[in-house]
Order: C-alpha cells, then structure tokens, then sequence
C-alpha cells in the first residue's frame, strides 16, 4: 500500500500529515488581489502591492479568536428517520485584533461592513488561502473572500487594552474546498517591514476661505513634521467634486498644518455640499513609506 493515498490521507504511519499551525496574522488585502501559480513565488510583487498598488492593507496581530460558524442544519426524516444535513454555513470568526487604540480607530473607519479578501498567516510562516481550480485563472492564489466590520464597542474586553472585536464572515463556499498553503522561500517578516508607517489625519477646524487645517501624528506617537504639498493624496471617486486638490500648504509646527482644499481644473473653493476626500501618502522613489487613512473636507460658505 501507498504511503499516502486518499483514503488514509495521514499515511499508514501517519508520517503523511501537515498540522494546520496556529494563525499568528491576518492579512487583509482587496477582495480581488490575486497572484499566477508563478508570481506568488515572487517577493518583489507582494512588496509592491504593499508598497505601491496599496492592494495588500497589510497584517493585523491576532491576540485571540473566536470560531462562530454555525453548526450545520440537520433534519430528521420522518419516514426514515435518518438524519440528513441541508445546509453547511461558511466560516465565520470574532478576531480580536493586538493593536493600540489609533489603530483600532482606523480599522473602525475602514471596516465598516465592506467586502475583502484575507490571507491567514500561519505560525510556521506560511500562508493559508485559496487556489483556483476551474475557469480562466486556474493556479492563482487568491485570499478568501470575506466581509469584515470592525465592532463599534471601543473598550470591548474586560482588562483588554489591546485586543479590538473584528467580525469576519466567509462569502465564497468554493474557496474553502480550493484552500492552499503557500510556504514561501522568503520570509514574511520581509514583508512586515515593508509596511508603510501609519498616520492619524485628523481636521482642527471648519473649512473656510479655501483652507483647511489639520493636524498629523505617527499613530498614537509623534507629531508628524515635514509634509510636502506632493505628500497629499485627493480621491475624487470618494467625494463629490471634480479634480479636488491640495493647492497649497503651510506648516503651522508641532504636527499642525493649513491646507488650501480646492476643486475643478480650474481651482477654485468648496461651497456648500462640496465635500473632497484626502489623505496623506508619502512617497519614496516608488514606495509608499507614510499612509494616513481619508478624511473629508466639507464645504462650507
């Protein structure tokens, strides 16, 4: 007999066995972010969504989970009496997150009920996901589709300061019977270091005049000094206006700063109902070193 076959999956001697470790991270990532067989293979190109696409949000430290799937529907036939199952839920988990309160707050601004993919980062430094077996990808290594809402409780654990309530729920049935481990040659602290460094964004006042002030910190640390008027990022399918920019920006000290917030190719000020969506995202050569979330500046007149 095989060593290895399909009926004894662990072998005779069960030497054919591949514990499934501990997951020590999650990476969250957009829902549609994927890799060829090949090119997962490649460190160069998570870096770059990490770094550059911004398509890998990066990873989150678990300090605990909770395992809420459902138990699986099971009927009683009436005539046979045999039991039957008519119905098998998908995965779904209470992540609580190792992070300070700023990151918890950004994670609250940003999971707010919204659809993304997830790749478990297993203790022996590989990562759990999905592989594609049927249709025109097959090969690719994709995360598990899931919609992820950060809980709204803020102090949540009894003697917990850093452990934050993540909701997370499977979406895609196919992928749990397509799961693969990934065991890269690299190491995914490479990876982990290649995260930009968070910012708190937050504004001090209201709009007025075509200004908007703000103040910036390395989160939960530092004031953060030395913001270009090249370092702002606009969003204009987040907001309302056309061609919203950062027109101009004086440094006010101590992580202050007054931003000229305006719209249109031909600048001019917000008005009423006018909002532009911003943030701040650093750039070195081609990497994002510094990243804030969004904020949205309302006109006001």
């Amino acid at each position: 007999m095989a060593g290895c076959n399909v009926l004894l999956p662990g072998g005779v001697n069960g030497d054919c066995q591949i514990p499934l470790e501990e997951v020590l991270n999650v990476w969250v990532t957009d829902k549609d972010l994927s890799y060829s067989y090949t090119g997962k293979k490649s460190l160069s190109g998570w870096k770059a969504d990490i770094q550059q696409n911004l398509t890998n949000h990066g990873a989150a430290g678990l300090d605990s989970f909770n395992n809420t799937t459902d138990d699986p529907n099971v009927v009683t036939g009436a005539v046979s009496k045999a039991k039957k199952i008519t119905s098998t839920p998908l995965p779904s988990f209470e992540f609580f997150l190792d992070s300070n309160f700023c990151d918890f707050k950004e994670v609250l601004q940003t999971l707010e009920g919204g659809n993304y993919g997830i790749f478990y980062e297993l203790q022996d430094g590989t990562l759990l996901g999905s592989i594609d077996t049927s249709g025109t990808e097959i090969g690719y290594f994709k995360p598990f589709k899931c919609n992820i809402t950060a809980s709204s409780k803020l102090l949540q654990e009894t003697d917990a300061t850093t452990a934050f309530k993540v909701f997370v729920n499977h979406t895609n049935k196919q992928q749990l019977k397509d799961q693969f481990i990934f065991d890269p040659v690299w190491d995914i602290a490479e990876l982990h270091t290649a995260m930009p460094n968070g910012l708190s964004l937050v504004a001090t006042a209201v709009y007025a005049a075509g200004d908007q002030t703000v103040h910036v910190n390395n989160r939960c640390a530092s004031n953060k000094t030395g913001i270009l008027l090249v370092d702002w990022d606009e969003n204009e399918s987040l907001g309302n206006v056309d061609t919203p920019a950062v027109t101009a920006i004086v440094e006010d000290g101590a992580g202050d700063y007054t931003l000229t917030v305006q719209k249109d190719s031909v600048p001019a000020d917000l008005v009423d109902d006018d909002f532009a969506v911003i943030r701040v995202n650093i750039i070195s050569g081609s990497d994002t070193t510094d990243l804030s979330g969004y904020i949205s500046v309302e006109g006001v007149t």
